[in-house]
């Protein structure tokens, strides 16, 4: 199991900004020797989850994801799903809503919507989102489990992206804790200064957060009267997306949503 887990580690450097990467910074970024890392990427080579560029020698990710890709949103339409629940808040917010998955300790973000309006947050949906510095991350950390949150965060950097950015384990044990009372998760200027983030998990059939749906709202013009809203229509979205993919909502959800209906 750690060979797989390490292989599958690999995989997760790869994005829409760095589509190729090479064998010593592959090494590099997950501190591995480069003889094991060639033996993984072999390894990975082989069932197409990789392949090599015949000029550079750089690696990218390989075609069999497109197959499993097609299998996956053909049988749980996921993505479609997520999307039309984010063009729905970003409507009823006038604010960017976007969608992310658990990969390993970070979130990947599957969707975006962004209102008319002028003056927005802006997503880089090929940018991976840390969990302890994003609303999106926090909820997942705090309806993921115990065990598996404890193993995230006991080998997750805590990387401090702006002077709000929570930077200690113990905080951010109490930001958790926080975030399961609320039923919703908050970052206010945590991941950039001017952002203030309200998100709500995506669960699957076991009721493990897999995901998490998220409306990121300028700073200067957030409020108190916005965090009921946003919160009530993220909740509501979120709880939509889970009951539509076969997932089961927890009951601190619910609470919320009873709590915050109009």
């Amino acid at each position: 199991m750690q060979t797989v887990d390490k292989a599958m580690k690999l995989l997760g450097y790869f994005s829409a900004a760095e589509p190729e990467i090479g064998l010593s910074e592959l090494a590099r970024l997950a501190s591995f020797d480069k003889a094991a890392t060639r033996r993984f990427l072999v390894a990975l080579a082989s069932h197409g989850l990789i392949e090599q560029d015949g000029n550079t020698r750089k690696y990218r990710l390989g075609p069999a994801f497109l197959r499993l890709a097609r299998i996956r949103e053909a049988t749980r339409p996921l993505a479609r799903t997520v999307q039309q629940a984010l063009d729905g808040l970003s409507e009823v917010t006038g604010e960017t809503a976007h969608g992310s998955m658990l990969s390993g300790e970070q979130l990947s973000i599957i969707g975006v919507a962004e209102p008319q309006r002028p003056t927005r947050v802006s997503v880089d949906a090929s940018q991976p989102l840390p969990l302890h510095a994003t609303a999106s991350g926090l909820a997942c950390l705090a309806f993921l489990g115990e065990e598996a949150a404890r193993q995230i965060i006991g080998t997750a950097p805590l990387r401090k992206h702006t002077d709000h950015t929570c930077a200690s384990k113990r905080d951010l044990k109490v930001l958790l804790g926080e975030t399961r009372e609320r039923g919703y998760s908050m970052a206010v200027r945590t991941f950039d200064d001017e952002v203030i983030s309200i998100a709500a998990p995506i669960f699957d059939a076991t009721g493990t957060a897999i995901g998490a749906l998220s409306v990121a709202s300028i700073a200067s013009r957030f409020s108190k009267e916005s965090e009921r809203n946003i919160a009530r229509h993220v909740l509501k979205a979120a709880a939509g997306v889970s009951e539509a993919t076969g997932g089961t909502i927890h009951p601190a959800i619910a609470a919320a949503l009873d709590r915050l209906r109009p």
